[in-house]
This record gives C-alpha cells, sequence and structure tokens, in this order.
C-alpha cells in the first residue's frame, strides 16, 4: 500500500504518554515497506494533562475526562484522521458518551479483547487499573457474559498492587517488574495467559517478546493487536 492511499490513523495518547509513545515503536519497528514514504500514517496527539482517569471515575471528573477525550479525537478528526486509537483502556469508559460521528471513527480496544476471548478457550487473567475495574469497562460490559469464564478478576489486594506496579511504569519504572508480577499471581489463579486491560503493560507484553518469554506468558495485548493491524493497513 503506498504512502497516498493509506489512510490517516489518530492516535490519543498521553494516558501515559510512555504507552502511546511504545504503541508508535510497535507499529514501526517490524515494518516491511521498501521506503518510508510506504509507512503508515499515524498522527499522535500527546495529552498527559488529561485528568487522572481512576481519580475521575472514583470522584466527579468523569465530566472532564469525557471533554479531554472528545476534545482529542475532534482535533484528530479535524486533522484529516480516519479511524481513531484511544491508547487508555480507562478512558474507554466515556467513550460511548462522545457524539456520534467522532464514537464512530474511534476503535475499542475493548472490543479487540472480546474478539481475541471468544476465540479462545484458555482463561486469562483480567489486568487493568483500578479505575477499569471499578467502572466494570470489562466485567460490566454487555459481551462479558460470552467469555466470563474465560476472563478472571483479580482479588482486591493484588488489584491494588498492579495499580501501583501500573503507576510506577508510568513514571519511568522497569517494566521488567511486571513480569515479576506475573510469575508470582498467575499461578495463584490457576491460569497462564493473561489480558494486558491497561496500555502501561503493552511495556510489559514488549519486555516479555524482548526477553523470549512469549511462550511463558501468553497474553491479549490490545495495543499490540491494534498496531498490527495499523501496520497492516486494515484498522
Amino acid at each position: 500500500m503506498s504512502a497516498v492511499s493509506q489512510q490517516l490513523v489518530g492516535v490519543v495518547g498521553g494516558m501515559g504518554p510512555l504507552a502511546s509513545t511504545e504503541l508508535l515503536r510497535t507499529v514501526y519497528e517490524q515494518g516491511t515497506w521498501a521506503v518510508e514514504q510506504d509507512a503508515p500514517r499515524v498522527l499522535l496527539w500527546s495529552d498527559p494533562a488529561v485528568v487522572d482517569r481512576t481519580d475521575a471515575i472514583g470522584g466527579n471528573g468523569v465530566g472532564r475526562l469525557r471533554e479531554a477525550v472528545e476534545r482529542s479525537v475532534r482535533g484528530l478528526a479535524a486533522a484529516g484522521a480516519h479511524r481513531i486509537v484511544i491508547a487508555c483502556l480507562t478512558a474507554h469508559h466515556v467513550m460511548d458518551a462522545l457524539p456520534a460521528d467522532l464514537a464512530g471513527r474511534c476503535v475499542s480496544l475493548v472490543d479487540i479483547v472480546f474478539d481475541e476471548l471468544e476465540r479462545t478457550s484458555r482463561p486469562h487473567l483480567l489486568l487493568s487499573t483500578s479505575g477499569t475495574a471499578r467502572a466494570g469497562i470489562f466485567t460490566g460490559h454487555p459481551r462479558h457474559p460470552v467469555v466470563r469464564e474465560r476472563l478472571v478478576p483479580l482479588a482486591a489486594d493484588d488489584q491494588r498492587t498492579l495499580h501501583e506496579l501500573v503507576y510506577r511504569i508510568k513514571r519511568g519504572g522497569d517494566p521488567a517488574r511486571g513480569v515479576d508480577f506475573l510469575r508470582e499471581t498467575l499461578p495463584r489463579y490457576d491460569v497462564r495467559a493473561f489480558v494486558a486491560a491497561c496500555t502501561e503493560l503493552h511495556l510489559v507484553t514488549r519486555e516479555i517478546a524482548a526477553s523470549g518469554l512469549a511462550d511463558e506468558f501468553p497474553s491479549i495485548d490490545p495495543l499490540t493487536i491494534a498496531a498490527e493491524r495499523i501496520r497492516n493497513g486494515v484498522l
């Protein structure tokens, strides 16, 4: 596909900035194009000033979160983005509240996860921020009953530990700590696989791949899937 025929893909990033930057790296590092002009056209809107998503869901900030997401999506659409990825799973809480014309341009990372879960019989541990868990973005989703037995939620103590780990990664902490968390936690739930239901965990899945541990820690990572689709021009 030539650069002329490729549609521009927008990414609502900055929530956090390391995760959305890593998404772009995943899009481009495995490219097979002969010249850079044939590479995917991606426009990153990185705005770390967006209200903390977990705080917004736990308090009275959902309106401000929706306004910030709408502003970013509208800006990308005005710049010519045909499809838009909101690179924050917790921010998907407000996606249905966007104006219909904007929501229609957005790719749901949540739906990507459910698509993959419906293709497997393997149980997966659901790893997300506390905001995503509190909002029921996965467990309260209309498609959840179909895959209920394949999506294992964390107990409260483990959820708090994971949330703290995610925020350390946001601040530049070593993603390998996520591998340590998986190695200690997965056996206690009698599962081998996990859902990377937080975009910071994309840094962990990349660490797993780079360390040759993908067979030990299989996962559903919606950012990796989205990156592959962007790279292949099928998003």
